[in-house]
């Protein structure tokens, strides 16, 4: 489980229960834990994990210039994904009258959402207003194809996973807590400036 779980922290994956079960609870193991660190260790890098203890991934031991320019392409790219990964599952939740925000385990059913928000006029036009943020549209304008465009991506993202495809239900995953965590930073942060990885930050965590 060892090469395994390495692979997956090299590519860039959040363990978590949900997403990658066999990894998370080889990782639950102070032993592994430390045989996985001391692997990481010897290139750079370092085993974390989300403030709540949902998921692992690989952060960077020590932030130099190279290190500092991925780092920078990386927020970048969150910067750019943030506002659609939070608006989708803000409106995720009005839409399902949920009260807390997601966590990992949480499910969402496909058709039970669809169906609310096309019950919703207003609701509908702030899903629909939000392909601006993901720079893609459906080619039938249907409300189906739209949604059925925002799972794919929250999936090849590592959002969600398909935990029953026939009856199309989706389950957050832990990665949830990390984009809680960007996502809280970015809210307190007024100027992102190209200095910001000089400072300890969520950015400093990628890989």
């Amino acid at each position: 489980m060892f090469d395994q779980t390495m692979t997956l922290l090299l590519v860039g994956e959040f363990i978590c229960e949900v997403r990658y079960p066999d990894a998370f609870r080889y990782l639950a193991s102070d032993a592994n834990q430390k045989d996985a660190n001391a692997y990481l260790t010897r290139i750079g890098r370092t085993l974390a994990s989300t403030e709540q203890g949902g998921s692992w991934y690989a952060a960077y031991s020590a932030i130099g210039d190279e290190e500092r320019k991925v780092i920078k392409s990386e927020f970048t790219r969150i910067w750019q994904r943030t506002r659609f990964l939070v608006e989708f599952f803000g409106k995720a939740m009005r839409a399902s009258n949920k009260e807390d925000y997601y966590s990992r385990g949480d499910k969402i059913e496909f058709h039970a959402l669809m169906a609310a928000v096309d019950g919703n006029p207003g609701l509908r036009a702030e899903f629909q207003a939000l392909s601006r943020l993901t720079g893609g549209s459906t080619s039938d304008g249907k409300l189906r194809s739209l949604l059925a465009s925002y799972f794919k991506e929250l999936v090849n993202d590592g959002y969600l996973i398909v935990a029953n495809a026939e009856r199309e239900i989706y389950q957050v995953t832990g990665k949830i807590e990390y984009l809680t965590e960007v996502a809280q930073f970015l809210m307190t942060t007024n100027n992102i400036s190209d200095d910001i990885v000089e400072e300890q930050d969520p950015t400093d965590s990628l890989i």
